[in-house]
């Protein structure tokens, strides 16, 4: 992997370069920096990162030049020109041949103060990769959001407007339209509906419409509907009147049937005597024997 920045540092100073190379980060240098190292071994992956880097930054400190691995990156950068870049964390002079090269001033940063020397380091960095205008947006604040918009709107190809534009399209693809959200709702909100309501009922088909009939087919029709009125009429007023004729006709025969001695006809085993003028007794009554006396029976006395 490429990197802009390999950034080379004593074990000890480790806290201080892990802050510049945060800091380095920040503006969108791709800087290699080994914060877990323990040794003072340059080995053959860090030659090799080392050579892949545009170019090359060391810390100088008392401890740095005591260290094996400061002064190896350090040949690897002077081996190539235009490469190598010093930096000093307090007043150590570097050994030959490295005292002679310019050296950016950075004792006394801390995360809130910004020597001047980091701000030079940081032109030099940018000028080699074709950046300008660092300074600048290094001095803005957290508040100067529209000093920042503008900035990245003049610098459209600088690595800090592409990274702004690239969390702009994640935020995007993250969060969608207020007007996609409101739809994705209502089609969820309907498909629910559809789902909890019962099948739909298909529309029965509209009656045929009635047409007035012409009127001959109308007299007809009224003149059909009379006969069969006078049919229903007759077909129940037959039988009725069958009924009491044939009533009639049993009444003259039971009246007409009478007894040779003149009694009217039995009804349920009983013979009626008939009438006759007052103070006068039937004949029917002499034609039996009269009654006979017979013994009186006394029934009151005591046994």
């Amino acid at each position: 992997m490429a990197y802009d920045i390999f950034l080379a540092s004593a074990v000890e100073d480790r806290d201080l370069a892990k802050l510049i190379a945060r800091r380095l980060r920040a503006l969108k240098f791709k800087v290699w920096f080994d914060q877990k190292q323990t040794d003072d071994t340059f080995d053959q992956k860090d030659a090799r990162d080392a050579l892949n880097s545009q170019s090359m930054v060391v810390l100088w400190s008392e401890k740095a030049v005591e260290s094996d691995f400061v002064r190896a990156a350090a040949s690897v950068g002077k081996s190539r020109d235009g490469t190598l870049l010093q930096a000093a964390l307090d007043d150590t002079v570097p050994y030959d041949p490295f005292e002679v090269d310019k050296n950016f001033k950075l004792d006394g940063m801390t995360s809130r103060t910004t020597p001047e020397g980091f701000y030079k380091l940081v032109e030099e960095l940018g000028r080699r990769d074709g950046r300008i205008d660092l300074r600048a947006w290094m001095d803005f604040g957290s508040k100067d959001d529209g000093e920042k918009a503008a900035w990245l709107a003049a610098h459209p190809t600088d690595p800090l407007a592409l990274a702004a534009e690239k969390a702009r399209a994640r935020k995007l693809e993250t969060k969608p339209a207020p007007a996609a959200a409101a739809a994705g709702a209502a089609a969820l909100a309907a498909s629910s509906l559809k789902s909890a309501s019962p099948a739909p009922v298909a529309p029965a088909a509209p009656a045929p419409r009635a047409t007035a009939p012409k009127p001959a087919a109308a007299a007809a029709a009224a003149a059909s509907m009379a006969d069969d009125e006078i049919g229903i009429g007759w077909g129940l007023l037959l039988p009725v009147v069958a009924g009491i004729a044939l009533m009639f006709l049993l009444a003259r025969i039971w009246n007409s049937d009478v007894r040779p001695d003149g009694a009217l006809p039995a009804v349920a085993n009983s013979v009626f005597a008939p009438t006759c003028p007052a103070g006068q007794a039937p004949a029917t009554l002499f034609a039996k024997p009269p009654l006979e006396a017979g013994p009186i029976i006394v029934d009151t006395d005591d046994e």
